[in-house]
């Protein structure tokens, strides 16, 4: 199977936090190896991606689901390995309407939920964003998976937010991340803002509570794809998506083939044209191999 081109969500699909499964890496870079393009796509903003991971296992990168495109300018060059830390051709970007992220702010605030906004150099914490994440591992038993909890929200929340920045009337943001602790609900949101802008569910376990992720109307996953693809000249039929949540449902929908992680979501796994196995079951190397990538 020659000639495709493939978009991977990371976190659940990947890797998990930042560890990547060998059988996973290693099935990235034989499908770049026999000539397949694969895509980074994730909700995650560009300074939360370590670039030491995913340098050598992939062409380009959707961030903060869609709003942010980029991709190496020479695919099968010396730039192949060395997008991140060299050059890069921006493909696409798009950024919420200044007025919209104000009165988002104004709800979110209001209702007492957490938010952070993206943007393409940062991620900016909302009021007691970064104090909470400390408090929540003060006075904690330590285990193993507390400890990687830490790491994580550590490497990727922590070390990329921009603490007591003006939040308000900013034309940068790429999309804004909430969480809530009570007095409101997901559907609330979505009642109150679902026609303005793209609202998903997302969440941190560590925290234990609900949320989402709000883009600019008609930005997410599956529009990148469409993008890309267009971009590289490539039909629609040759393209493979494989993800496993909410914020992954677009690009499943819009790819030649859509594949479910087994740990996936179970709504995503009923739209997917396939499922394979979970991630640490080596879920995406399977999915690679049944689709003739390696």
């Amino acid at each position: 199977m020659k000639g495709k081109i493939v978009f991977l969500d990371f976190d659940g699909t990947v890797g998990d936090r930042n560890f990547i499964p060998f059988s996973a890496s290693r099935a990235c870079r034989r499908a770049r190896a026999n000539g397949h393009i694969l895509y980074l796509a994730t909700g995650r903003s560009l300074v939360q991606v370590n670039p030491g991971l995913v340098k050598k296992m992939f062409d380009g990168a959707v961030y903060s689901s869609g709003a942010y495109i980029e991709a190496a300018p020479e695919l099968r060059g010396e730039l192949r390995c060395k997008w991140r830390g060299g050059k890069r051709e921006l493909i696409y970007t798009a950024v919420m309407d200044s007025a919209l992220v104000d009165r988002l702010i104004g709800f979110l605030d209001k209702h007492g939920a957490f938010y952070m906004l993206e943007l393409a150099d940062r991620v900016i914490a909302g009021p007691g964003f970064d104090a909470y994440f400390k408090a929540l591992f003060t006075g904690r038993k330590w285990t193993p998976a507390l400890l990687l909890e830490k790491f994580f929200v550590g490497m990727i929340y922590r070390r990329s937010l921009s603490l007591n920045e003006p939040m308000l009337h900013r034309a940068d943001v790429l999309k804004l991340v909430f969480m809530i602790r009570g007095g409101i609900s997901f559907e609330d949101i979505q009642k109150e803002f679902g026609g303005e802008c793209e609202i998903v569910r997302s969440s941190i376990p560590i925290t234990g509570m609900s949320g989402g992720e709000i883009s600019p109307k008609g930005v997410h996953k599956g529009a990148a794809l469409l993008k890309v693809i267009a971009r590289h000249g490539i039909a629609r039929e040759n393209s493979i998506a494989i993800g496993d949540s909410d914020n992954d449902r677009t690009m499943i929908e819009a790819a030649g083939i859509g594949i479910a992680m087994g740990n996936g979501d179970e709504k995503l796994k009923a739209i997917a044209d396939d499922v394979t196995d979970t991630l640490y079951r080596n879920g995406l190397a399977k999915a690679f191999k049944k689709y003739g990538l390696v």
